[in-house]
């Protein structure tokens, strides 16, 4: 029943470009979700759990330079007495505030190489992590970091899925993070600022850009869970797609009745 609901949500739309995963339980209910987009900010999320798996690994949480700042998302391009920071406080900055610089500055620390390895051992096989954020140098037409809805519910399963990549310290850091997102109101729109309906909690991580709206997350209560991986661009407005991803959400809590 869901599922049709959905399917008739999305024909309403604007845009033919909207693609998901949902999963609940041992349903999957899914469209498009091999079809690539600029990935905008979703992306941050395998690489935040790359950037705390080494940390993780090294037994230290090193200090990183704070250099290079870009604007954007984010707060330390506005900080100007802020010179290290340890990698874990990088990553919550790159997480719960989507910071580019932080974000980069991660990047920088696995190393490109390092990611795309990951990556592919994680079986994100789609997307692709090739250029810092607001790096407008050369061609950017053929450098777009980009993502699909299978390979960005991936990442979210090896954050909330006990599994052989990630040690299980690191995926209780990432929930924490994800929950304490500061954008929690597209597809968690439909919960009153982050959730307390019947204790429905969403974790998520959103991806922003000129006409297109990403959510990578899960609702949660005591006893139950709901994944969902939506990406979506070409729309008329960003209101419009937030719209959209705010009606999805209040179809996904169906699955809490």
């Amino acid at each position: 029943m869901i599922k049709e609901v959905i399917e008739q949500l999305v024909n309403q739309q604007s845009t033919k470009n909207i693609s998901y995963v949902i999963e609940h339980e041992d349903e999957v209910i899914q469209h498009q979700e091999n079809k690539i987009y600029r990935s905008a900010s979703v992306i941050k999320i395998p690489l935040c759990l790359a950037a705390l798996k080494k940390t993780h690994e090294a037994g230290r949480n090193d200090l990183l330079l704070v250099k290079d700042k870009v604007d954007g998302s984010g707060v330390l391009y506005s900080l100007n007495d802020v010179e290290v920071l340890p990698v874990k406080d990088v990553v919550v900055l790159a997480m719960i505030v989507s910071d580019n610089t932080a974000s980069n500055m991660l990047m920088d620390y696995v190393g490109f190489d390092t990611l795309a390895q990951s990556f592919k051992e994680w079986d994100i096989n789609d997307s692709t992590l090739k250029r810092h954020f607001m790096d407008m140098s050369g061609d950017t037409s053929k450098m777009y970091n980009v993502a699909t809805a299978r390979d960005m519910m991936t990442a979210l399963k090896l954050v909330y899925v006990e599994n052989e990549f990630i040690p299980e310290e690191v995926r209780i850091d990432m929930q924490k993070h994800m929950k304490d997102s500061q954008f929690n109101d597209r597809v968690g729109g439909a919960l009153n600022d982050g959730g307390d309906e019947d204790e429905i909690t969403v974790s998520n991580k959103t991806g922003t850009i000129n006409n297109l709206e990403h959510d990578i997350g899960v609702f949660q209560s005591k006893d139950k869970a709901v994944k969902f991986s939506v990406l979506s661009s070409e729309w008329n407005s960003n209101l419009e797609a937030r719209h959209f991803l705010n009606d999805l959400g209040k179809i996904l809590l169906k699955y809490f009745q």
